[in-house]
């Protein structure tokens, strides 16, 4: 019996990939084998069989942020390690009847020069919003593509005024932060607040300044704020909270999904993993410097303030792309302590300005509900 390989290029889009798999009816789920791109594939793991040569490249798929990154990705053999991925799925082209293509194009072109033709391209990271797809990336859509299930409604109606066979089914992202019902342990007074490090080797970095900008803002608004920690999958927490200096870890079991506590002084931050759903329906503001996670909180309606590090002024690449796709949705200040507390201080008091953000979020980002959608439109496609 031939295979459904799903391609992925980062942990967000292996969890996107993740859920829109589990989707689908049992028999074509024994059918599924991934091969994830960039990074261990940790949110495919527990469920599928993972095949093919693992790249973990320094960056971390944020090559395009520095000339150094890319060296130090070029160094590590990286690009040998893809060479290596494609000879693979050359290898594998007789057993293979579909492809799932989740990210951005780089599985759709390896996808295609391996001839693992039908491909389902499930489009995540580009917009009309910032960055449309240009012409040689309509063109290799054209020539690889089956299917282009895309982001947004108005990239999916731009991409067919050029020729390209798309459509928009939903944001499969949202899908993902849609509350479960569970109860989260109870909040004490004040605004609540989820904060996400990110995904990447720099979140034991990012932790320990979010916690100081959460003290930061309890300070100026003379009030306590509550706050969570959405742990990315398969987090070490040991290794997140290292350099977590006045914060004591207090492990937990586990169960539904609380891993433990940090505390300092009287305040008592929560450490969660898959219940990010339940933290957005419960936050007012999201501290973040993640990738996916932030697009969910913005379509939750939940306002973010990230930070960027770029010395000179401007963003860097990746906050760059991320603030073009939700606009005023994610405030983007310098890295100082001071700044994301004034930003998150003002978001928290000026009602008028919270709403506005909530409503470019979930319009830049739309309604749940694509989850479902594109698994029915795979397995129509899939004839093994």
């Amino acid at each position: 019996m031939k295979r459904l390989l799903v391609l992925s290029n980062g942990a967000g889009e292996d969890a996107i990939a993740a859920k829109i798999l589990a989707r689908l009816p049992q028999s074509v789920q024994d059918a599924v084998v991934c091969c994830p791109l960039v990074g261990a594939g940790k949110a495919l793991e527990s469920r599928f069989e993972l095949c093919g040569p693992r790249v973990q490249p320094p960056s971390e798929g944020l090559f395009r942020e520095s000339l150094m990154l890319a060296a130090r990705d070029l160094w590590h053999g990286t690009l040998a390690g893809h060479a290596r991925q494609l000879q693979f799925l050359r290898s594998q082209r007789l057993t293979v009847g579909l492809t799932v293509a989740v990210g951005d194009l780089f599985p759709v072109v390896w996808a295609g020069l391996a001839g693992l033709a039908p491909i389902v391209f499930v489009g995540t990271a580009k917009s009309v919003y910032h960055h449309p797809y240009s012409w040689p990336e309509r063109w290799l859509l054209r020539r690889y593509a089956s299917c282009s299930l895309v982001r947004d409604g108005v990239t999916a109606e731009r991409l067919g005024e050029q020729g390209v066979e798309a459509q928009w089914l939903g944001n499969a992202m949202m899908d993902e932060v849609q509350p479960s019902g569970n109860a989260l342990p109870e909040w004490g007074e004040g605004p609540v607040l989820t904060l996400f490090p990110g995904s990447r080797s720099q979140a034991a970095e990012v932790l320990p300044f979010q916690l100081d900008v959460l003290t930061d803002l309890t300070q100026r608004l003379g009030s306590p704020v509550q706050a969570a920690i959405a742990a990315a999958p398969g987090v070490d927490l040991a290794q997140l909270t290292a350099r977590c200096d006045c914060w004591q870890l207090n492990v937990t079991d586990g169960e539904d999904g609380l891993l433990g506590y940090l505390s300092n002084e009287g305040q008592r931050v929560a450490i969660f993993a898959g219940r990010l759903g339940d933290l957005l329906h419960a936050s007012e503001l999201a501290l973040g410097q993640a990738g996916t996670a932030n697009e969910q909180a913005a379509g939750a309606g939940v306002p973010v303030v990230a930070f960027d590090a770029r010395a000179g002024g401007g963003l860097r690449w990746y906050r760059k792309r991320q603030k073009g796709l939700l606009g005023d949705a994610v405030a983007v200040v310098p890295k100082s302590v001071e700044a994301v507390s004034l930003e998150a201080y003002r978001l928290l008091t000026d009602r008028a300005e919270h709403q506005r953000r909530v409503e470019i979020g979930q319009d830049r980002m739309g309604p749940p509900g694509g989850t479902e959608r594109m698994s029915s439109v795979i397995a129509e496609l899939w004839n093994p």
